[in-house]
């Protein structure tokens, strides 16, 4: 067995776990992954992407998307408008390299940004979803098909399906179990309330004990968990844990000062989380484009040629 496959199995086995705990503890697994495993993933993984160029043509193209990131704070735009505009961007950076072109396109960005941000639906898929859901399940899943279709082993395409079919079970089985979160999670929970309620249209629905709530939080569990653990399990793949003595006691530190910062006020814990999640998550949007732009390089070269 190669180191691979041996990574591929360990995957499964971690999505099972997940999944397990997802059944039981949903509520208190989406803040116990998110509190703890979350910030030291957010901070490894800015780490390696900065050690990668940030997978963009140029290497100081991430000072342009730090620029609109900056420039939406200053003028208050809501988060659907930062997360627009610097996944369009992100997918301009990564395609064109001629600096007029590069400014000719991001314009026609903004542009399109005044009408299509107009759409409640898209406003939602921007502002709520790519930053969380999207994030953590669909990216998490294109990763893991680009593997399995590099790699063209049984091993990643039984992970990926193991990766697929979580959801449903955690949809169909024991969905009449359930035990009453604490009062702990229900404190914590409710910066995640939101999802479940635009999720379900639904904005008088108790979070807590009504079933659809309870299976979608299941789901939400399972994603987050098993993609924080999925990071870790690329260790020794990608080699982001190849880092100098003082980043490594720099991320360390503040991953402790995180978590401790969360248990101790968790209301002021979780602005802190927020805003490093979606840091890692607008710094990722480049190797995101290139993840699908690569699936469909591997899907092209897997067609019988004419």
């Amino acid at each position: 067995m190669n180191a691979t496959t041996r990574i591929n199995y360990y995957n499964i086995l971690a999505m099972l776990a997940s999944a397990a705990l997802a059944f039981f503890i949903p509520f208190e697994l989406v803040l116990l992954s998110y509190a703890i495993l979350g910030p030291l993933h957010y901070l490894t993984e800015i780490s390696w992407l900065n050690t990668r160029q940030f997978f963009t043509l140029k290497k100081y193209d991430y000072l342009l998307i730090a620029g609109v990131v900056v420039t939406c704070v200053l003028f208050k735009l809501p988060v659907a408008y930062l997360v627009y505009y610097t996944f369009g961007l992100s997918f301009i950076l990564l395609m064109i390299n001629d600096t007029l072109y590069r400014a000719l396109a991001f314009l026609l960005l903004i542009a399109m940004g005044y009408f299509l941000l107009g759409n409640n639906i898209l406003r939602t898929v921007f502002g709520l979803y790519i930053p969380t859901l999207i994030h953590v399940y669909i990216f998490t899943g294109a990763f893991l098909s680009l593997g399995a279709l590099r790699e063209r082993n049984i091993s990643g395409y039984a992970t990926f399906a193991v990766f697929l079919i979580c959801p449903v079970l955690l949809s169909l089985l024991f969905t009449d179990v359930h035990h009453q979160p604490t009062q702990w999670a229900t404190n914590g929970y409710k910066y995640f309330e939101h999802i479940n309620i635009t999720t379900l249209r639904n904005q008088t629905v108790n979070v807590y004990t009504n079933q659809a709530s309870i299976i979608l939080t299941r789901i939400i569990a399972f994603a987050y968990t098993y993609h924080y653990i999925n990071w870790f399990s690329k260790t020794k793949v990608i080699n982001w844990h190849r880092v100098s003595k003082t980043v490594a006691v720099v991320i360390i530190l503040i991953w402790i000062a995180s978590v401790s910062l969360y248990f101790y006020d968790y209301r002021l814990g979780i602005k802190w989380l927020f805003m490093l999640s979606l840091a890692h998550v607008i710094l990722e949007f480049p190797l995101n484009h290139k993840s699908f732009i690569d699936i469909g390089r591997q899907l092209k070269s897997s067609l019988p040629s004419t």
